[in-house]
Order: structure tokens, then sequence, then C-alpha cells
């Protein structure tokens, strides 16, 4: 994405094709993402006059679309995606889409306003978003239904413009600094004892019944990529966590399904040695 619209190369960058049909001219791309749907570029059209602020292709980037049904505010300076919802970070707030951005809505719950949204991240089930003040780092695991702050141990200017997750840290570059913190801790898995267990175990959900939030623990006897999976009484997946575990010992997830319908659920612990499967009731 530049100044001039967006480019595609074939040969890891050895050489660039201009795609911009479509497009308007004095497009200039800010961010792009690509999911099943199409590819996605987002534009800042302050004070541009240009139309904007997504554009999507279905054909690789021959041609583009506008694509803001729903989307009050055209600054847009991020995009990512996350199974199947597309997210929009602008300068007044994030904006979600859950069909290929044919329409948008804003997701703003729990954010303190409508905040500049710098950057956005993806994890797994988890996305963040980097903001201008007076946010900070926020996380949602729902889709931007609710966001959570994560802001705990920052000080300093109150930026962040860029994400990422490495080597069991999620790291956040800031105004002038770079600060990590272990992402385990801001996911919220819990390392509740640091005995070596025996084997891999899943144990039942407490409190069961619950409403909306009850807590999971699982042992890991050695260092290990986690995956738990929620499904509905259909076997449909409702809810993703991946996690990886540096250390051996015993673990908790608290997982809130304030977002769910009353119901008879299941979760699934996967590693790469070791799977089971429980079920729980959530009643409202």
């Amino acid at each position: 994405g530049g100044d001039n619209g967006v480019f595609i190369s074939v040969n890891d960058g050895a050489n660039w094709t201009e795609l911009v049909n479509g497009l308007p001219d004095g497009f200039a791309a800010t961010a792009i993402t690509v999911s099943s749907g199409g590819i996605f570029a987002g534009h800042d059209n302050t004070g541009s006059g240009v139309p904007g602020g997504i554009y999507k292709s279905t054909n690789g980037g021959n041609n583009w679309f506008l694509s803001v049904n729903g989307l009050i505010n055209g600054h847009v300076l991020c995009l990512a995606v996350s199974g199947t919802t597309l997210f929009a970070g602008t300068a007044a707030g994030v904006y979600v889409s859950t069909n290929d951005g044919n329409n948008w809505s804003q997701a703003n719950g729990g954010l303190p306003g409508l905040l500049f949204i710098n950057t956005l991240y993806s994890s797994g089930s988890n996305v963040f978003v980097g903001t201008n003040p007076p946010g900070q780092l926020f996380m949602t695991t729902n889709n931007g239904i609710n966001w959570l702050d994560k802001n705990t141990g920052f000080s300093g200017p109150q930026y962040v413009y860029a994400i990422l997750v490495a080597n069991s840290y999620i790291f956040a570059g800031k105004y002038h600094s770079v600060w990590r913190r272990l992402y385990s801790d801001v996911i919220g898995i819990k390392n509740i004892s640091t005995e070596i267990p025996g084997a891999y175990s899943l144990g039942q959900n407490y409190p069961n019944p619950f409403n909306p939030t009850t807590n999971i623990e699982f042992n890991i006897p050695k260092a290990s990529s986690i995956r738990l999976i929620i499904f509905d009484e259909k076997g449909g997946e409702v809810k993703e966590f991946d996690y990886t575990v540096s250390l051996p010992g015993k673990y908790m997830i608290e997982i809130d399904a304030g977002d769910l319908p009353s119901g008879v659920y299941f979760y699934k612990l996967l590693t790469v040695d070791f799977s089971a499967v429980k079920k729980m009731l959530l009643i409202k």
C-alpha cells in the first residue's frame, strides 16, 4: 500500500505491479488485509476529497469497489481479520464486519470514548487495539462487543502505535519506547501451581452451571502450544483461545460467556500430545 494505490509482487518484492482499477485518483492505502472474502484496503480520506475509507477486491486486486455501508468515519488507519470478522480502526473508534465487508457496525464496548485507533493486531481469537490518549492498549475476545483494558505497567506518553505477539510475549511500540509483557498474563491464563504434573489433564469448569463467567483448570507437563475451543450443543465453534505455555504446571483460564445464550456447551483442550472434552452449562 502506498500513496498511489495498491501494488503486488509475485517474486518476493523484486518487482511490483500497480493495482488501481476502481480506486480513485489520489488513493493512499493506509492499511491492507486479506480475508476469505477478498482483499481490503483502508484509506485516510481526511481533507483529501477522495471517497473513502475501505475498498474491496474479490479478484486479487484487479478490480476494486467501495465497501463502506455503515462506516460513518472514513479516516481508516488499520485493518485486521479474526476468523470471519473484519476489524477497521478509524479516527473515531472500531468498526467490524461479519459479512465480508458488505456492512459495518461500531464495536466500541468498554472503550473510553470513540478513540483514535492507531493499530489493530489479531492473535487467534484475541484482537488488540493501540490508541491515542486517553486509551492505550485494549483487547477483545468477542469481536468488539467488549474491550478489556490491558494497560497495567505502562507509563509515559499514552500512545500505542504497534503491537506484536512473539516468543511468549506481547510487545507494544509506544511513543519513544518499546514495552513487553508475558502474553499469558495479558490474555488471562494464570499459572496457579509450578509443581510439574505427571500428565496432561483437563478439569471440570467451576462454577457449573455458570453466569456469565467460569474457570477452567488444566495440567501441562511440558512447554506446549495450547488451544481451548468452546462449542455449542450442535457442535458449532463459538470461541477459541490460543496460548503458549513456556513452563509446566497447573493453569487456569477464566471464560466470559456474556455474549452467548443460555444452553449446553462443550470445551475442548488441544495440544500436540493431548485432547480432552468436557461439558458445561450456561444459565442466564
